[in-house]
């Protein structure tokens, strides 16, 4: 079952009440909205018939929604993801849920439990699903000193990018140095690039126009951070840029920054403790 033939792949969905038949308390685990599994184990560890090496395939919850979300989309979300597809043939869109992951056995996946056939996901659905999984391992960090200093620069951001979620695909951030400094006379240099998407005929507008918000900004929330003691931090350059000019090197580079996360990180303790229990809710692995 475990080869080139299988029917299962990356993106593969199974409906929950099918589980029912073979793992009812699996099932239960799951919270009520969660009508599907989907499948995010790479194609070729499912491929892999090496029971030592590749025991287990890997699920997170899903469920259908009635329209994209913007926010929700290009990976602009650590936990959440929408991403098109067709269903029976018409257009559908599915939103996964990182915080609810299963490993099913594949001794445990008979050949009665196979994906559902309604749905079908275009190259670049999987792609998205794939930039989103890359994304959440390849988030760091940042330095405390390097948030505390440009925290206005943050706050600012997470209310004001939500006028731009359908233009911009993304924050990518290069900054120096790359560590906690305790000297408050040393600075730290960054960069922020604001990817826009090109499918949009005005997104190259709309990014410039946040991008020369953030440089007029910038002087009064360093005075800011300097008034508070916390230490300076120089914006070395803010631009926007298309996303077919965003090179492998600036990825390489940069670090993708997620709104979501900076806020709980700039005080909103709340929201923070919220996240983490939601990044530990729903860990299920089924032998």
């Amino acid at each position: 079952m475990w080869n080139k033939d299988t029917k299962w792949r990356q993106c593969s969905m199974i409906n929950v009440d099918i589980l029912k038949n073979y793992n009812p308390g699996l099932v239960k685990t799951l919270s009520e909205d969660i009508t599907y599994l989907c499948v995010v184990s790479h194609d070729g560890d499912i491929v892999n018939d090496n029971m030592m090496l590749e025991p287990m395939v890997e699920f997170i919850g899903a469920k259908r929604v009635a329209s994209t979300s913007p926010e929700l989309t290009c990976a602009k979300h650590p936990s959440l993801l929408h991403i098109e597809c067709l269903f029976d043939g018409e257009p559908a869109v599915v939103e996964l849920q990182a915080s609810i992951r299963v490993a099913i056995s594949k001794h445990n996946i008979i050949s009665a439990m196979q994906p559902d056939k309604n749905f079908h996901f275009a190259e670049k659905s999987k792609v998205a699903l794939q930039n989103w999984l890359c994304g959440r391992y390849r988030r760091e960090m940042l330095p405390g000193a390097f948030v505390d200093r440009t925290a206005p620069l943050w706050n600012y951001m997470k209310n004001e990018g939500k006028k731009y979620v359908e233009h911009v695909m993304g924050y990518w951030l290069d900054y120096d140095p790359r560590e906690e400094l305790s000297d408050v006379e040393v600075p730290y240099i960054f960069s922020l690039f604001i990817v826009y998407s090109i499918r949009h005929h005005d997104a190259q507008a709309q990014a410039e126009k946040l991008a020369l918000e953030i440089r007029n900004h910038f002087p009064a929330w360093k005075e800011e951070a300097k008034q508070k003691n916390v230490g300076n931090a120089e914006l070395n350059d803010c631009r926007a840029c298309a996303e077919d000019c965003f090179t492998l090197f600036d990825l390489q580079n940069c670090i993708q920054i997620d709104l979501e996360r900076m806020e709980s990180l700039t005080g909103h303790q709340d929201g923070q403790k919220t996240e983490e229990a939601q990044e530990q809710r729903g860990s299920v692995t089924l032998l």
